[in-house]
C-alpha cells in the first residue's frame, strides 16, 4: 500500500480512524480555524452513509429500493453514483459498483480483518452487466429510480471520493497552500509550488519495506493488490478485486498496482485496472501519469 514520508514541521495535521483504514491530513495555512472538525465530519458521514456493512443507512437504502420506486438521494451519494456509472461505461464494465451479490457471494460479507469465510452452496448472482445501469438518474431532482436488478458496493471508489473532495475543500476553500489527504493509501497532495511530497510505495507482502518513492507536488496515488483484502473459501484462495464483467476475483500475474493520476478517482479506478487489462488499454480510458506494477514473480515495473 502507498505511504507518505512527510515531516511535520509548519503542518496542521489530522488523524483518524475511518472506512476500515487510517486518514491522515496534513495542511498548511488553512483559513478555517474549524477545518479539521469539518473533514473529521465529512469522514465520519462518508464512513456512516456509504458502508455497505450498515443496511439503515442511505446506500442500504438504495439497496432495497423497490423496482419502479424513486427516492431522493443526497448531493454526495448522488454524485459518487453518477461518477462511478461514468467509470463503468469507461471501462467497458470492467470497473462495476454493482458487485455487492458477488463480493458476499465469494466471502467478503463483513469487515476486515478476517482470514476464512464459509462457502456459499447457492451459484453466484448473475453478474448486472447490460448496458447503463440498474438506476436511472436525474440529475436535475436528484433522485434515482431502480429499473432492475442491481445492488451497490461503492468500496475503493467511495473513499478515493471522499478523498479527493476533501483535498478539493482544504485547497479551493480554505486557500491552503499545501496539503495531503491520505485515506489508508487513496492519497491527494497539493502545493503552490513550494511544497515537494514524498510519497513511499510499500512492498505487497512486507508493509515496512518500501519498493519506491515518489517526489509530487500536484497529484493523487492510488495502489490496489490482491493480497491485503484476501482470504480463504473453502478450498480456495479469494480476494476482493472482481471484473465487473464476470463477478469473479481478478487473476492477472500483476498482484499490486499504483496509479498516479490528477485526481483520486481516476488512480483509484486505473490502478484496478491494471490488475485485469494491460497497462496501455488503462492508458487508453484513464489520464494516467505513471504507473508502478507488482508481478507475482516480485518484478517491479514502472511505467
Amino acid at each position: 500500500m502507498t505511504a507518505k514520508l512527510e515531516e511535520r514541521n509548519g503542518l496542521d495535521i489530522l488523524t483518524m480512524e475511518a472506512m476500515n483504514s487510517t486518514f491522515y491530513i496534513a495542511v498548511s495555512d488553512c483559513k478555517f480555524s474549524n477545518w479539521k472538525e469539518v473533514i473529521f465530519g465529512w469522514i465520519n458521514y462518508v464512513d456512516r452513509e456509504w458502508s455497505r456493512f450498515n443496511s439503515d443507512n442511505e446506500l442500504g437504502m438504495v439497496n432495497k429500493l423497490p423496482i419502479g420506486e424513486t427516492m431522493a438521494l443526497s448531493p454526495p451519494l448522488f454524485d459518487v453514483l453518477d461518477k462511478a456509472g461514468f467509470y463503468r461505461e469507461k471501462s467497458t464494465g470492467l470497473f462495476s459498483p454493482y458487485l455487492l451479490p458477488q463480493l458476499e457471494y465469494h466471502g467478503y460479507q463483513h469487515s476486515f480483518p478476517f482470514t476464512t469465510s464459509k462457502k456459499v452452496n447457492t451459484g453466484m448472482p448473475n453478474v448486472y452487466n447490460e448496458e447503463g445501469s440498474p438506476f436511472q438518474f436525474d440529475s436535475f431532482t436528484r433522485t434515482i429510480k431502480r429499473i432492475s436488478e442491481g445492488k451497490i458496493d461503492l468500496g475503493g471508489i467511495g473513499k478515493g471520493y471522499t478523498v479527493q473532495a476533501a483535498a478539493n475543500w482544504l485547497k479551493h476553500f480554505g486557500n491552503s497552500t499545501s496539503g495531503i489527504v491520505d485515506g489508508g493509501g487513496d492519497l491527494t497532495v497539493w502545493s503552490n509550488g513550494q511544497k515537494e511530497w514524498r510519497i513511499g510505495v510499500s512492498h505487497p507482502y512486507k508493509h515496512n519495506l518500501e519498493i519506491a518513492q515518489f517526489r509530487l507536488k500536484n497529484a493523487s496515488i492510488a495502489t490496489s493488490n490482491v493480497i491485503f483484502r484476501s482470504w480463504t473459501q473453502g478450498n480456495q484462495k479469494k480476494h476482493h478485486v472482481l471484473n465487473g464483467r464476470t463477478g469473479l476475483p481478478v487473476e492477472s500475474n500483476i498482484i499490486q498496482a499504483t496509479a498516479i493520476t490528477g485526481n483520486c478517482l481516476d488512480a483509484e479506478v486505473a490502478a484496478k485496472l491494471c490488475l485485469m487489462v494491460e497497462s496501455h488499454k488503462v492508458k487508453e480510458q484513464i489520464p494516467v501519469h505513471s504507473l508502478l506494477l507488482i508481478t507475482d514473480d516480485g518484478k517491479i515495473i514502472n511505467e
